[in-house]
């Protein structure tokens, strides 16, 4: 593979995280279920596969749920009538650290992510959940201090990494039937990928395992409550996107999609059962598939794709747009020549 491929191919795994922590779509039906991961953000992007030696930054939009129906456990994939939410938006920073260190034979990397969102929900949904307005939220922060990629040879790639996601997100602009929709836990992220990348194709499959902790009830509103305020324990889950674009020339387009399946149970806490409330503990799961476009300019280059979910349960689900650009911030090829005298 040349220099040219990598960096036109691999210098944009950046914007990969760059929606991570942007939105939680999962809200509206299952309170518990606000994850500190937004599922399909790394549509698009190699992760086995690092980038070049330098500083990289990402910046991703999406719109989720046009229009957005909820599901529960009791009607599978049926919309409730007359509970029906507005778009959400959501928006992610990223800054991406290769410094060229190398571990066990892989590519060191580490980054950082900023997400936000505003969601203008109306209406009620299953309980406790029962009301929502306009809100504007910076989220909680995604932080992955390692990240290791390894070269297979022919093209292939795989990666390890590990996020680590902490409740220091903020509401801002809220109405007084608002809610705050960051989890108030931490979560632990162990994430796997594998991709091919050659002079027209790029294959990427990536996983993404979420462990949450018990939520200490201290960031959102009466609307939760009792559950939030005696220790709910939102249930593990796991998180693949997938991609296979074709380039030609400076465009490149394909297939994606995404999955996302709860594999552990709810813990309620502090008394609180889920008996008659399938959309307080049910199981979450949901699958989307769409398409992708792309282009490089050079200094940046951008992505644009939408998803549209064909099942879904205990989520809200719909069609979702997306957009991401990345750029390099710095590499050791832009540094400024100094003169020997």
């Amino acid at each position: 593979m040349t220099r040219r491929i990598r960096n036109l191919v691999l210098g944009g795994a950046t914007a990969a995280l760059a929606m991570a922590g942007a939105l939680s779509p999962g809200f509206a039906v299952e309170p518990n279920d606000f994850t500190n991961y937004l599922r399909g953000a790394t549509q698009g992007l190699p992760l086995g596969a690092a980038p070049p030696t330098g500083i990289y930054a990402g910046f991703g939009v999406n719109a989720t749920g046009l229009p957005a129906g909820l599901y529960n456990a009791g009607t599978g994939n049926q919309t409730i009538p007359g509970k029906v939410t507005a778009p959400a938006f959501g928006y992610g920073a990223t800054v991406l650290f290769v410094p060229g260190w190398t571990f066990l034979g892989a590519t060191y990397s580490a980054a950082v992510v900023q997400g936000a969102y505003i969601s203008t929900a109306e209406g009620t949904a299953n309980p406790p959940f029962t009301s929502s307005g306009a809100n504007a939220q910076l989220a909680n922060t995604n932080v992955t201090p390692i990240d290791l990629s390894w070269s297979l040879g022919h093209g292939w790639f795989v990666a390890g990494a590990l996020t680590v996601v902490g409740p220091d997100g903020s509401q801002y602009a809220a109405t007084p039937t608002s809610v705050n929709l960051n989890p108030d836990y931490w979560t632990f992220a162990p994430g796997a990928a594998i991709s091919y990348l050659d002079a027209n194709w790029l294959f990427s499959a990536n996983f993404r395992y979420d462990i949450n902790t018990a939520s200490r009830g201290v960031t959102m509103n009466a609307a939760f409550a009792p559950v939030a305020s005696n220790g709910y324990t939102s249930g593990n889950e796991l998180f693949g996107d997938f991609t296979w674009l074709y380039k030609i020339g400076k465009w490149q387009f394909g297939p994606v999609g995404y999955f996302e399946a709860q594999t552990t149970a709810d813990s309620p806490g502090g008394g609180v059962t889920c008996a008659g409330t399938p959309g307080l503990c049910g199981y979450q799961t949901q699958v989307a598939v769409g398409a992708l476009v792309g282009y490089d300019f050079g200094p940046v280059a951008m992505q644009a794709w939408f998803d549209d979910t064909v099942e879904c349960q205990n989520a809200v689900c719909g069609l979702d747009v997306w957009f991401r650009t990345s750029f390099k911030l710095w590499s050791p090829e832009s540094r400024p020549i100094v003169a020997k005298y």
